[in-house]
C-alpha cells in the first residue's frame, strides 16, 4: 500500500461522514506513518467558507448554476488543498467529491446525468484511490439530522422525497464503479462497527490495488 492516499467519503446528509473521517485519519496515519489531511466540500479551502455559506445557506438557485458553483469550489479546493497535500506525500480524506455532485444535482435536482458527468470529466479532477459510500436509509438520516436540532442547510431541508432520490442515485453510481467504491450499509451498525467495516474493507482494497 502506498503511503500517500486520496480517499473520499460519500453519502447523504446524516450518514456520519465527519465522524468517520476523523477516525479514519488516525487509522491511516498509524497505518502509513504519514500525515493525513481531512477536508470537506464545499468550502474546504482558504477563503472557502463564504463560498460554502452562499451555496448551502443561500436562496434557491437554478440547478445548473448550483452545479457550476460546486465545481468552481472543487477547482479551488483541488489546487489550494488537495494537490499540494498529495505532492508533499500526505494522505487526503475528503468528505464529498464528484459523486456527491452527481447524486445531488442529477438525482436530487434532476439534471441530465450524462451532461453532469461530461462537465465533471472536463474539469479533470484527481481520481480517488478509494471511495467510501456510507449507505444509510433516508429515514434514518433524517432522524439523525432532526436530533441535532437547528435548521440545517438547504439540502437537508429538502425533505424525504429529495433524500430518497439522492440515495438511489448514490447506489446506482456505486454499482457502476465497483472497482473504487466501498459500500458500507450503515443502518444497523453503530459508529464503531461502521469504522471497523470501513478499515477492514479499505485495507483489502488498497492492498489489492498496490
Amino acid at each position: 500500500m502506498r503511503n500517500s492516499m486520496f480517499i473520499t467519503l460519500e453519502g447523504i446528509d446524516g450518514c456520519g461522514k465527519s465522524t468517520q473521517s476523523a477516525k479514519l485519519a488516525q487509522w491511516l496515519e498509524a497505518r502509513t506513518g504519514q500525515k493525513t489531511v481531512c477536508t470537506y466540500e464545499p468550502g474546504g479551502w482558504p477563503d472557502g467558507q463564504s463560498f460554502r455559506d452562499f451555496i448551502l445557506g443561500g436562496g434557491k438557485l437554478a440547478a445548473m448554476t448550483e452545479l457550476l458553483l460546486f465545481l468552481a469550489d472543487r477547482s479551488e479546493h483541488v489546487n489550494r488543498v488537495i494537490l499540494p497535500a498529495l505532492r508533499q506525500g500526505y494522505s487526503v480524506i475528503c468528505e464529498r467529491w464528484n459523486e456527491s455532485t452527481m447524486a445531488y444535482q442529477a438525482g436530487g435536482h434532476e439534471l441530465n446525468i450524462s451532461h453532469v458527468k461530461r462537465i465533471i470529466r472536463a474539469c479533470n479532477f484527481p481520481e480517488p484511490d478509494a471511495k467510501i459510500f456510507l449507505d444509510i436509509s433516508p429515514q434514518t438520516a433524517i432522524q439523525r439530522i432532526n436530533s441535532r436540532g437547528g435548521k440545517g442547510d438547504k439540502f437537508e431541508a429538502e425533505g424525504l422525497p429529495f433524500m430518497m432520490n439522492v440515495a438511489s442515485f448514490y447506489r446506482l453510481i456505486a454499482e457502476d464503479d465497483k472497482q473504487r467504491f466501498i459500500r458500507i450499509p450503515c443502518d444497523d451498525m453503530d459508529e464503531s462497527e461502521v469504522f471497523s467495516a470501513i478499515t477492514s474493507r479499505l485495507e483489502a482494497h488498497l492492498w489489492q490495488s498496490r
